[in-house]
């Protein structure tokens, strides 16, 4: 049987920033849309800012019309003293998927398990590669090998194939826009690393999205960018997991809800 799984960074949780003083979110309902009309079996959301603190489990499953729905928040204690600690949710089109939080030396993910696959939703820590390393590290002692299994999500770094392009890319933002640039600087030198994929790839996980395109930045990026740059945004699967179709949704009508570009894909088990 073949999978539909959706993986995305919604960038503040659908609000407007991290400081709206809104009771819901303003891009909840464009969110919902898109998720609806595409209807994947399995939709991972991370950067679920305050979701825990303004839904229900119950009034997400009616949002988005899933039977299952999962929320967690990261409990990152350097988030939480910034005042944004972000959140993952899963929603399952699987009544009996089992869905728990797991524990990544500083913050929560969500573990999957639905028709014999584990699907592992991470946000990977934004500034630090030792960080990302040390919860990649975290993954790999919870998964068994022996089972179908796909890391997937916001992994905040590079891929080594990746990274002449993207530091062509970089150079050229930092050339028309020095100011804010410089000030990304220091995490986008962590990413430059490319350790974590290759941590991934060493423990004999495939880069599923491998070609597919950039990620970041969609419209609501803080600069005028006219396309992707960047890729953020894997899905990784071991030897059991079989890819029929994977693609970075970069249509207008995703964009214009985000900072990033969603991934579809299609998978099943060998």
């Amino acid at each position: 049987m073949s999978l539909e799984i959706l993986s995305w960074n919604i960038l503040s949780g659908g609000f407007k920033d991290y400081g709206s003083p809104k009771k819901t979110p303003e891009r909840i309902d464009g969110l919902a849309s898109v998720i609806k009309e595409i209807n994947p079996d399995i939709v991972s959301l991370v950067d679920t800012h305050r979701w825990t603190e303004v839904f229900t489990t119950e009034e997400l499953k009616r949002i988005f019309g899933y039977p299952n729905v999962h929320m967690v928040k990261l409990e990152d204690q350097r988030l939480i003293e910034k005042g944004h600690d972000n959140g993952v949710a899963v929603l399952s089109q699987f009544p009996d998927a089992k869905i728990e939080a797991i524990w990544l030396v500083t913050r929560n993910a969500i573990k999957t398990r639905v028709e014999g696959i584990d699907i592992l939703s991470v946000y990977l820590d934004d500034l630090s590669e030792d960080t990302r390393i040390k919860q990649v590290q975290a993954i790999l002692n919870l998964i068994d090998p022996n089972i179908p299994t796909i890391i997937m999500g916001d992994l905040n770094t590079f891929d080594k194939n990746d990274l002449d392009d993207a530091k062509t890319n970089l150079d050229e933002l930092g050339q028309r826009y020095p100011g804010p640039m410089k000030s990304m600087e220091a995490s986008l030198n962590e990413m430059k690393r490319g350790e974590v994929t290759q941590l991934l790839k060493d423990n004999g996980f495939t880069d599923l999205g491998k070609d597919a395109g950039a990620t970041v930045p969609a419209k609501l990026f803080p600069l005028p960018v006219e396309k992707p740059v960047i890729r953020l945004d894997y899905a990784f699967g071991n030897n059991r997991v079989k890819l029929e179709d994977f693609r970075v949704l970069t249509d207008p009508k995703f964009g214009n809800l985000s900072d990033h570009y969603p991934i579809w894909m299609r998978v099943s088990s060998f």
